[in-house]
């Protein structure tokens, strides 16, 4: 039953047994372990080994951002630094270490329920800040430094006077749930972007940042409804402990690629696949994209283009990862099966006869059959083979009308078409942004699907008139949709 389940549910499925396996597994413990002995040490290494980890992330996302003048990426940093600082404090106020036991030390406990809160304050911020920021460096630089005077400040006030430091009733009704209901929002809207990039980019350790992430959130809710030494107190450490473990790891695996995702930090954008080609989509689409340069250099910058309008038009109609990612490959090569056409052809700067226009008519088959034979584009045949199909039936290569074609390729079509009128080519000189749209609006609802014009038109209202791509100056009139 699940291997007939679509690759997304089981991929959502396995995602969220996986966030939800600590949890399941402390229920199952509940009935028959019991625990509430004090283990000072146990819990002082524990937690600074916790705080080690967090440190280490806050430096690596820290030092990554300053180098990319990244604002939202140093709020990330800052948001491990503050909990890694919470978390040393955490570790060191253990009663019996520097400090007396838990009945005179409210430090321990308000460094402990603060440190996820705190990230999660932190985390928020980055969420909403703009993409690009003035001065983004001296920002980041000015916030690490406001974050550690307040952590240096606590610690010293927790740590050389305790009694300074007011017994906050943060585990009792109502006032917990102050704490837990916006900081289990942050952390739960961290880990829905972080999978819905693990999505687009199919890297294992953007999956994993997404269960790091919730690992962090759930620790808090179990931290407050837990008495003191008890399984939960102790499970909750091991959570946390985890989620820090998780994110560091998937931290430095990502910052250490050519083309980071930035998984925690930020939403990744269909259209930043195109640009990336092989570090986000693979070699093979590198290659393939290489060898259609190679064979004619203004039908690969094509296909980019369509590519980044095809993720646009899908994003705006508010697709799935899953489709914008194979939006993003299936723009790229769509016209791949024109490797195997005459490039005199391609580029004949007349009308084309029958027999050439025949030809030029089996690109999509031609193309869907050399990625099904490589393999590895399984979702994206049917999508290549379907890029020339019209809403009304009267497309190639196969006929096929209305819900029948993809939508990916729907929405290919729609970019394919706007992107050849607006382009030189060797037989006619390219049309402005008003007449291809024109040309859009009146073939809505016979050649292209509505819902595909409605949102692409969407999407150009809202950037500058595209750029045109001289090919050659030797013009010769030709039918507007033939050979785009």
């Amino acid at each position: 039953m699940i291997n007939e389940m679509p690759r997304s549910t089981r991929s959502l499925l396995a995602t969220l047994l996986t966030a939800a396996a600590p949890v399941f597994a402390y229920l199952a413990l509940l009935p028959v372990v019991e625990l509430g002995s004090e283990q000072p040490t146990v819990h002082l290494i524990a937690v600074g080994g916790t705080a080690a980890l967090a440190s280490f992330v806050a430096v690596l996302l820290t030092l990554a951002a300053l180098r990319r003048n990244d604002l939202r990426g140093g709020l990330v940093g800052a948001a491990f630094t503050a909990m890694a600082g919470l978390l040393t404090i955490h570790a060191l106020a253990t009663p019996g270490f520097l400090l007396d036991e838990y009945g005179r030390n409210a430090t321990i406990g308000l460094a402990g329920v603060s440190a996820v809160p705190a990230a999660a304050a932190l985390l928020a911020l980055a969420v909403a800040v703009p993409a690009s920021v003035e001065h983004a460096r001296r920002l980041i630089v000015g916030i690490e430094a406001a974050v550690l005077i307040v952590l240096i400040a606590f610690g010293m006030g927790g740590l050389l006077h305790p009694q300074l430091i007011p017994l906050v009733p943060l585990s009792v009704e109502p006032w917990m749930y102050l704490v837990l209901i916006p900081t289990t929002a942050v952390y739960s809207l961290v880990a829905v972007r972080a999978y819905r990039t693990s999505r687009l980019t199919r890297r294992r350790a953007d999956g994993w940042l997404a269960i790091g992430v919730c690992w962090l959130g759930l620790s808090l809710v179990l931290y407050l409804l837990s008495s003191t030494w008890s399984l939960g107190f102790w499970w909750a450490h091991m959570m946390e402990g985890l989620g820090v473990a998780v994110v560091t790891f998937c931290v430095a695996i990502d910052l250490a690629r050519q083309r980071p995702s930035q998984a925690i930090g930020r939403d990744l954008r269909g259209e930043e696949l195109v640009g990336s080609e092989e570090e986000l989509l693979g070699g093979y689409v590198r290659a393939l994209t290489s060898s259609l340069r190679d064979l004619d250099p203004s039908t690969g910058a094509h296909s980019r283009r369509v590519a980044a309008m095809s993720v646009r038009v899908g994003e705006q109609l508010g697709l799935a990862s899953d489709s914008v990612r194979r939006l993003a490959i299936a723009g790229l090569v769509h016209d791949i099966g024109k490797l195997q056409l005459p490039w005199e052809i391609l580029n004949k700067p007349g009308r084309l006869t029958d027999e050439e226009f025949a030809l030029i008519r089996r690109h999509p088959a031609l193309g869907a059959a050399l990625l099904e034979h490589l393999g590895g584009f399984a979702e994206e045949v049917p999508i290549v083979a379907c890029h020339h199909e019209r809403w009304d039936g009267g497309g190639y290569p196969a006929g096929v009308a209305g819900e029948a074609i993809p939508l990916e390729a729907r929405v290919l079509s729609v970019c394919d078409v706007y992107d050849a009128l607006t382009s030189d080519r060797p037989y006619r000189a390219a049309w402005d942004h008003e007449r291809a749209l024109a040309l859009l609006r009146d073939e809505r609802g016979a050649a292209f699907d509505p819902r595909c014009v409605d949102a692409a038109i969407a999407v150009l209202e809202h950037q500058a008139a595209p750029k045109v791509d001289v090919v050659r100056t030797t013009l010769v009139p030709r039918a507007a949709t033939e050979n785009v």
